[in-house]
């Protein structure tokens, strides 16, 4: 009688506990409602809108060829898919929607880290073997800083989220689970799998969740254990590095073909980081500090918060974004709180009823504090056909569907979001089934500064988002020879300044009206995305190739005259350039005489097959360089300005192909390093228990 009525207060606290956490999910869908998240729309709203496409090209092009990676040909003229952005979230889309519409999987999956983050929270306390009811109302205490409407770019809250930060939101959640799980696992010496498995899921969701994991493991080699604490923290992020080796290798590995993008966040106001809704939350993790500073636990929270307050610091000086880390901080500061019973709980008789009280408090604290999100939400899920607009939208795709080939160029525009988001028509290549420029993911291409540059020629408002490179301003009479050179062959204006500009250039044409956007056609423009090279290519030798050719981009002058970057030429490669030097502005401008071209093309999502009678000529491939594009039937690929390849064929028919490079290879064999040690755990540990009950029954 006395073990069974042992068990009923703790049967009484789960059932308190899994309470407490469906009223948190109900709340949420209170706000997120049922009838928009499963209503078949493409969701809209900063740079969601942008990301749907993404998992319809993972799930229609990618996974049916037996990859997660991948080069999406739509935007920066093609970037490698998932090479330098976070596929977790878009493989579990196109995972759910084999059940559901993937419109509606696509948003279950956007809001998965909001409903995560008060669970992973919950058991994180559990975890750190806090009692009841620590770690129900640490899952409460989140929702003040899910509900925070003091920004809507950095991260983990519901705005940031609706904003298209859902990857940062997943990976956020999982490394407060990490951070239970990784202190239990130490003091308990198990949970290595669970914990590498975690490591692997924080790296596929988002970098700074495995860079915050990475630090927050520090904290256990401050201590008299360190070493085994060490040998602890190899296994973990040994065999979680291992298991992740197949997109982190390629990621390091091709870093030198993106665009970095570091700056140093300008914070307008001090509420932005600690706005009122936060108070309550600061209150009690001030007072719970204090009165629970002898406990080990606590000075894990106060490392931990203190490390991401750091390196929000440090983050520009060592090239990752400052402001990334301050969620983070905010995270805890928000649930620390929820120790604070500790100084008083043995004498506490009504805990369940603390568990409700504080609950209630949060829910009127929270609605009283929340202005926005409920009509953003609203505006996000009804989707682009929910807007009033949707039919002029469908009208200039359907339109641009059957007016190809060729890249489509569009004004920046704050406008646009009247169809849904800003970023609008970054998704072309999904609704016009037509390449343009502009896309979402800027530092995957290293066609982004050239293609942002064009943005501030073709736009009364340009974002010029990159610190490190200049911009100008609207010229559509000196975009022309660019726009041409990227394939473009179509111009659509909003803002009164382009339309006028656009109707008084020679070389655009207007071609058609849709209410207040105008399309204009770039007289004599192919459309091509193979042509020879009317001028010899300068082989120029450089330490920078990013800076001598965006220089080169910006000069008028020399834009025929392309520029060559190859770090080791051999005599071969001499060969095809007999012009050659460090400053390119000293070497002239030869012409290139050839037969008149008949060439042929057909692109693929990684292939260019193109036909062609000039044998031996350069060939410029209006197409973004990588080291994993292979050609056959040429002698080798070339990266060439502004961002391009180049090649020499050797006979009519040249192949390109992005196939797997050596880092693939490499980081698939770590992988499946990664997945033989985890089976090799898992049998070792299974026969370890074996042997355990074997003993205890022999002794019986």
């Amino acid at each position: 009688m006395k073990r069974e009525s042992a068990r009923e207060p703790r049967g009484f606290q789960l059932i308190t506990d899994l309470a407490v956490l469906l009223l948190i999910a109900f709340f949420l869908l209170s706000y997120f409602e049922p009838k928009y998240l499963f209503s078949p729309t493409i969701t809209t709203g900063g740079d969601t809108g942008s990301h749907y496409y993404t998992a319809v090209y993972l799930k229609e092009a990618l996974l049916p060829a037996g990859r997660i990676m991948g080069w999406l040909p739509g935007n920066y003229a093609g970037f490698p898919l998932f090479y330098h952005y976070f596929p977790l979230p878009f493989i579990l889309m196109a995972l759910l929607s084999f059940i559901l519409p993937l419109t509606i999987a696509f948003k279950l999956v956007t809001v998965l880290g909001i409903f995560l983050l008060p669970l992973c929270v919950y058991l994180a306390f559990r975890l750190l073997k806090y009692p009841f009811p620590v770690p129900v109302c640490g899952a409460a205490l989140t929702l003040p800083f899910l509900f925070m409407e003091a920004n809507s770019m950095w991260g983990a809250n519901i705005p940031s989220t609706l904003a298209g930060e859902f990857s940062y939101g997943l990976g956020s959640s999982l490394l407060f689970l990490f951070f239970g799980a990784l202190y239990s696992g130490i003091n308990e010496n198990n949970k290595v799998l669970l914990n590498a498995g975690l490591v692997l899921l924080l790296g596929l969701s988002h970098g700074y969740a495995i860079i915050a994991a990475v630090l927050f493991a520090g904290y256990f080699l401050f201590s008299r254990a360190w070493l085994a604490n060490l040998k602890y923290l190899a296994k973990v992020f040994g065999l979680g590095f291992l298991l992740l080796g197949f997109w982190l290798v390629p990621f390091f590995g091709t870093l030198p073909y993106v665009t970095e993008y570091v700056t140093a966040w300008r914070i307008a106001s001090f509420r932005e980081v600690l706005p009122r809704i936060l108070f309550p939350g600061l209150v009690l993790s001030l007072a719970a500090l204090w009165l629970n500073r002898r406990d080990r636990r606590s000075w894990y929270f106060i490392y931990s918060a203190g490390l991401c307050l750091i390196f929000y610091f440090l983050g520009p000086r060592i090239g990752l974004l400052d402001i990334r880390f301050i969620p983070l901080c905010q995270i805890f500061l928000a649930v620390f709180g929820a120790t604070l019973p500790l100084a008083f709980l043995g004498r506490l008789n009504a805990k369940p009823l603390l568990a409700a009280v504080t609950l209630l408090a949060i829910l009127l604290w929270v609605s009283f504090n929340v202005t926005y999100i409920k009509s953003w939400i609203e505006w996000n899920y009804t989707g682009f056909e929910g807007k009033r607009d949707w039919p002029l939208f469908q009208q200039i795709n359907g339109y641009l569907r059957r007016t190809g080939p060729g890249r489509v160029v569009y004004e920046h525009s704050p406008s646009h979001n009247r169809f849904g988001t800003e970023r609008a028509f970054e998704s072309l290549p999904f609704f016009a089934q037509r390449d343009t420029l502009e896309g979402l993911y800027m530092q995957s291409s290293p066609s982004a500064p050239f293609v942002f540059y064009l943005q501030s020629q073709v736009s009364q408002l340009s974002s010029g988002p990159f610190p490190q490179y200049q911009y100008t301003h609207l010229d559509l009479a000196r975009a022309l020879p660019r726009l041409k050179l990227f394939g473009v062959t179509q111009y659509l204006a909003r803002s009164p300044a382009a339309k006028k500009a656009a109707a008084a250039t020679p070389g655009l044409k207007l071609e058609a009206a849709f209410g207040n956007y105008q399309l204009y056609r770039l007289t004599g423009s192919s459309g091509r995305y193979v042509a020879p090279l009317d001028h010899q290519p300068v082989l120029l030798f450089t330490n920078n190739w990013r800076r001598d050719f965006y220089d080169w981009w910006k000069r008028d002058d020399r834009l025929s005259v392309p520029l060559v970057s190859l770090r080791r030429p051999g005599p071969n490669d001499l060969k095809h350039f007999p012009l050659c030097g460090a400053d390119w502005q000293k070497l002239p401008a030869i012409p290139l005489s050839h037969p008149a071209p008949v060439i042929t093309e057909r692109l693929g999502s990684g292939t260019i097959d193109f036909d062609t009678n000039l044998i031996g000529y350069p060939h410029l491939i209006k197409v973004s360089y990588h080291p994993n594009w292979r050609a056959e039937g040429a002698d080798k690929i070339y990266l060439v300005a502004p961002s391009f390849m180049l090649v020499y064929p050797r006979q009519t028919h040249v192949r390109l192909v992005f196939g797997r490079g050596f880092y693939d290879y490499l980081g698939a064999l770590l992988t499946l390093a990664g997945l033989a040690g985890a089976a090799i755990s898992v049998i070792i540990s299974s026969h370890g228990r074996q042997q355990r009950t074997v003993g205890r029954r022999s002794r019986l």
